[in-house]
């Protein structure tokens, strides 16, 4: 068996061990946590077999990404598909898709190439999800152990709910299918909600497990409504003589252009095929149908040039110059069906957009949609707490980078960053100056998270390369940094069963080695240069300041979330002044003489300080493996962008390419033919040395 294909295997064992896990653990009662813990370790060492074997392949996912044929329509390619009917034997024949359907939602045989209505066990590695897939690998086993002692009742039934959320979680990672995306990201409520309300500390733990459930599913359930009503505006376009898929929304109606370039029919718009849940798919199509005014344009361009040539032609006889006037006509009897097209899908991107972000906003959550957060980060046990801020709150990040940017594309860039981004600003500071506020230390860091996040979607609607980087970065960063301090509160949880900032004073010197590793987590958070998220928050700030996305003040946003950072660090050093400075002062404890850090919770906590500190000073090979799917987004985002601001789109490589071979002896009429760059696909998309150029209208993929 071959590497690519041991991978294959491992990528499906991800979610099956999980799985597994949480059927068999309640089995086990007072021994579950050894169980569990030794679980999660095999779950982890197959993680790192895996961003291990992946990050040696990301070269060659590089080029799968940007090879040639993907000049026209940009999509994420995932590597690893169990079920991919290519790659048995290495990388190059992979076809980065599968064939493991879930179930057929249409009786039709489907056709060979042709995509089919069909739920997909589609899963797969990118750039994108392989660093989050490693974060909940390692934050379960600090999990496990952060919840060794505290959790005394129902072990079993406690540790096989939170691996049915980590099942959740991964698989929402690996997903490539819409839908089969939106169940695992439904699944992760049902131990979420249990494990809050039955294991929740205080009165109020099932006030604050049914208010998130049902705040989460109000918004999941429009989000629903998104993916399914994306899937059917932008079904599969298809010639509509030879049924074959198109990448082009306007064809020759006989069939693709000839080898000449010449248009030898009339044109046609493209027609509607069956509708598509893979992701790759669906991106291909809204990008299609999203061009279609653009491709009409040109179209009409290459005819009218075509007509001139034609006339001036010595052997043009005068049924050709008919056959020329027909087409032109046919142009534009197909350009002002594109013109509403395009309206309805301007129209239909809207009511996308706002559908599925109201699913994500929730999860993130952003201001004024997070009043369900303090709450249920204060009933629930530490490790689930730890959970929901590092892991659960990416789910709706990673579902708007995922989701919201490749599908509603010109809805993201319209309404992102002036409206969901001016919700996330004042989010920054609102959350900040509320974790000021705020006596308790788990409430601190509950709004400080929010804050963050807030942070984090500018980047992500920034939709250019820095802010996806820094986004993307800052979602590992970010959950590593807040999820190592609600873990570090279980330190404090288990001695004296509070963490009220007011009742603590001169923890350092009772707790030295305790308080050494809090201060670098605490540094850490608000940005410290040498620790994770300065480096992810300088890159999102710069994709804020460049964000050139139409009605966002991209100044005043860039300037808000740099006085984020600013109050971050005041709020954070008050607490660690109050409590860890100072007059000696403590609660009463649980025993009768509190001892330091013990080598359980250094392993628990301290291991996640020093990969802050490690990804602080090395985030370059992780910057690299997610370079080349930014890029795919950040195309995407500029096509957008174009298009939203009526200009040109020119689009120029970062690496140098080879010289263009020789070209062709010049035709008649100046030395320029019906497709010198500025027909189909080159009017709008650019043209010249080291700019790519889209196809002709009906060249087939």
């Amino acid at each position: 068996m071959s590497t690519y294909a041991v991978i294959r295997v491992l990528v499906l064992l991800l979610v099956l061990v999980p799985l597994v896990a949480a059927a068999v653990l309640p089995a086990f009662g007072r021994f579950a946590r050894r169980v569990a813990l030794t679980l999660a370790l095999v779950h982890l060492g197959l993680t790192a077999a895996v961003v291990t074997l992946a990050t040696a392949w990301s070269d060659e996912h590089a080029k799968q990404v940007t090879k040639p044929g993907h000049a026209s329509v940009h999509r994420f390619r995932p590597e690893f598909v169990p079920g991919d009917p290519g790659g048995r034997s290495h990388a190059e024949s992979a076809d980065g898709r599968t064939t493991w359907t879930l179930f057929r939602l249409s009786a039709a045989e489907p056709k060979p190439r042709v995509p089919a209505t069909a739920v997909q066990l589609f899963l797969g590695v990118d750039g994108l999800n392989m660093w989050l897939v490693a974060l909940a690998a390692v934050m379960l086993p600090s999990v496990i152990l952060i919840s060794w002692e505290s959790i005394k009742e129902k072990p079993g039934a406690f540790y096989g709910w939170l691996f049915l959320l980590q099942a959740g979680l991964i698989g929402c990672f690996l997903s490539f299918d819409v839908i089969l995306f939106y169940v695992f990201f439904e699944l992760t409520l049902i131990p979420s909600f249990f494990l809050v309300g039955r294991w929740g500390a205080g009165s109020g733990r099932r006030d604050a497990a049914r208010k998130f459930f049902l705040y989460t599913l109000a918004g999941s359930l429009l989000t629903l409504l998104g993916v399914i009503g994306v899937a059917v505006a932008n079904p599969t376009p298809l010639h509509p003589k030879t049924g074959t898929v198109t990448n082009s929304a306007v064809v020759p109606s006989d069939g693709p252009l000839p080898a000449s370039g010449r248009p030898q029919s009339d044109w046609a718009l493209a027609a509607r095929g069956p509708v598509t849940f893979s992701l790759p798919d669906l991106m291909g199509n809204v990008q299609v149908w999203a061009d279609v005014e653009i491709t009409a344009r040109d179209v009409l361009a290459l005819s009218e040039r075509d007509l001139q040539f034609t006339r001036a032609a010595a052997k043009s006889t005068p049924a050709d110059v008919r056959a020329a006037e027909q087409r032109l006509e046919s142009a534009k009897q197909v350009l002002a069906e594109a013109q509403q097209v395009r309206a309805r899908n301007v129209t239909a991107q809207f009511w996308l957009f706002v559908a599925l972000m109201a699913g994500f906003m929730v999860k993130v959550p952003i201001w004024p949609f997070h009043t369900w957060l303090p709450a249920a980060y204060g009933a629930a046990p530490t490790g689930v707490t730890v959970m929901l801020s590092a892991l659960m709150a990416k789910l709706g990040t990673f579902g708007v980078l995922r989701l919201v940017l490749p599908l509603v594309p010109d809805a993201a860039i319209q309404y992102g960053l002036p409206v969901i981004g001016a919700l996330a600003a004042f989010g920054i500071v609102y959350a900040a100056l509320c974790a000021y506020a705020c006596t308790d230390i788990k409430l601190v860091i509950a709004y400080s998270s929010v804050s963050h996040l807030g942070f984090l979607v500018l980047g992500l609607f920034a939709f250019n390369k820095e802010g996806l980087t820094g986004s993307v970065l800052h979602m590992v960063n970010h959950g590593l940094s807040t999820g190592a301090l609600f873990a570090a509160l279980g330190f404090l949880a288990d001695r004296y069963k509070t963490t009220e900032a007011g009742k603590f004073g001169g923890l350092m010197g009772r707790f030295p080695n305790y308080s050494v590793i809090v201060f670098v987590l605490c540094l850490a958070s608000v940005g410290l240069p040498g620790l994770n998220n300065f480096v992810s928050e300088m890159m999102m700030m710069a994709g804020v300041f460049d964000a050139r996305n139409p009605g966002a003040n991209r100044g005043a946003l860039a300037a808000v979330a740099a006085f984020g950072v600013f109050l971050s660090a005041w709020y954070t050093f008050t607490v660690l002044r109050r409590a860890f400075f100072g007059p000696a002062k403590e609660p009463p404890a649980l025993a009768p003489e509190p001892r330091d850090i013990s080598r359980r919770e250094f392993f628990a906590f301290g291991s996640l300080a020093a990969l802050c500190l490690v990804l602080g000073l090395l985030p370059q090979p992780v910057v690299d493996t997610m370079k080349a799917d930014v890029r795919v987004l950040s195309i995407i985002g500029d096509k957008a962008r174009a298009r939203t601001q009526d200009v040109p789109y020119v689009y120029v490589e970062d690496e140098p390419k080879p010289p263009a071979p020789a070209a062709d002896p010049a035709p008649p009429m100046g030395g320029k033919g019906p497709l010198d760059g500025k027909g189909p696909g080159g009017n709008k998309k650019g043209g010249g040395k080291g700019k790519k150029k889209d196809p002709a209208p009906g060249a087939e993929e």
